[in-house]
């Protein structure tokens, strides 16, 4: 999965550096169209007058690493613990020429096992006990956008002073991905102080990245006559502004990564169903992001304000969205399950 700019060593966007010749061959300008249609996808939470806001590049994969550190804990933890038990309580007796079993469980076995089981808690933390995502408001009124960062706290900038472009990243097993990506500078505009990806279509391309720059962009420099068409474009809202995410709606936009493809719903049914529950696992763990009271006071909205959006507003999903998705979880959980009974069959044949 991609988790390019999350809080970790390898991964995080690179700052406090200088600007690069790539990164300014890819900037974006605000004032002038790349000539692609808009389009948001399922990255908006709201839309008003006054601003609009956005999932961050994260949330469409929410709930894979707790699913790969708790595959990994029951394959891991199990075994260590055996080894560990035989070996060192119970006292596995070992002759004089085979004292170097011991010598190698200490020396390169436990060494090893404790950094495979930093690297298990450290996925299932990456996503549980945090946000449930980290939200970027676009306000259109004072003209900037206001950044949720990984530790709560909040950074804001000047839309027309901010360095808009398209990123590139290189996640194995994804491989190469593009983002919308906005740097804030020094002073000179030459050195990268902080780095936010303000657009991300998962399992998507180039093109899809420039139609939701279009779509922020038409939103900040268009005509308030623009907004209705604007607000209409997004196909749903993530419920998640004022609620965690439900586990039903949790298991629809798990499987909504292969929206294009609903026979690879059911290919996949077998890990996607326990990455819809990791994910259930990863939100009801979690705080829900709240803004601090001057982003409230600065980005108000009328009560009144026609062009007022959020997952209130969403239409009926249709079977391919909705039910499909939990049919397909149901059958990978009764596989797992078939699966289990197979070896454990197996097993009572063998002996």
């Amino acid at each position: 999965m991609d988790y390019a700019g999350i809080d970790a060593r390898n991964l995080r966007f690179p700052v406090n550096r200088p600007l690069t010749d790539p990164e300014r061959r890819e900037q974006l300008d605000p004032a002038r169209s790349t000539g692609v249609a808009p389009r948001i996808g399922l990255s908006l939470i709201k839309f008003n007058s006054t601003y609009i806001e956005l999932v961050d590049r994260w949330y469409p994969v929410k709930g894979f690493n707790v699913w790969l550190s708790i595959m990994g804990a029951l394959a891991f933890v199990p075994a260590s613990l055996y080894m560990l038990i035989k070996l060192i309580i119970l006292g596995e007796p070992f002759a004089e020429d085979e004292r170097w079993i011991l010598w190698c469980f200490w020396a390169v076995i436990v060494p090893l096992s404790l950094f495979i089981l930093g690297g298990i808690v450290w996925l299932f933390r990456s996503e549980c006990f945090r946000w449930t995502h980290y939200p970027m408001r676009v306000d259109r009124r004072s003209r900037q956008i206001h950044f949720f960062r990984q530790d709560g706290t909040v950074a804001t900038g000047a839309w027309d002073r901010l360095f808009f472009f398209i990123g590139e990243s290189t996640t194995p097993p994804i491989g190469r991905t593009n983002d919308l990506r906005v740097h804030f500078l020094s002073d000179d505009g030459a050195t990268v102080l902080e780095t936010f990806s303000l657009g991300y279509e998962y399992m998507g391309g180039r093109q899809d990245v420039l139609g939701i720059w279009e779509f922020i962009r038409e939103y900040m420099e268009s005509s308030e006559a623009e907004l209705a068409r604007l607000s209409r474009m997004a196909p749903i809202y993530m419920p998640i502004h004022d609620r965690k995410e439900g586990f039903v709606f949790g298991v629809v936009r798990t499987f909504a990564n292969f929206s294009r493809w609903p026979w690879l719903h059911l290919v996949f049914s077998l890990p996607y169903s326990f990455i819809g529950m990791a994910r259930w696992l990863a939100m009801t763990t979690s705080r829900i992001p709240a803004w601090p009271a001057e982003v409230h006071a600065s980005s108000a909205i009328k009560e009144d304000d026609p062009h007022r959006r959020d997952w209130r507003d969403n239409p009926p999903l249709g079977f391919v969205d909705d039910k499909w998705p939990l049919i397909c979880t149901a059958i990978g959980v009764l596989t797992a399950i078939w699966i289990l009974y197979t070896i454990e069959q197996a097993l009572d044949l063998r002996y």
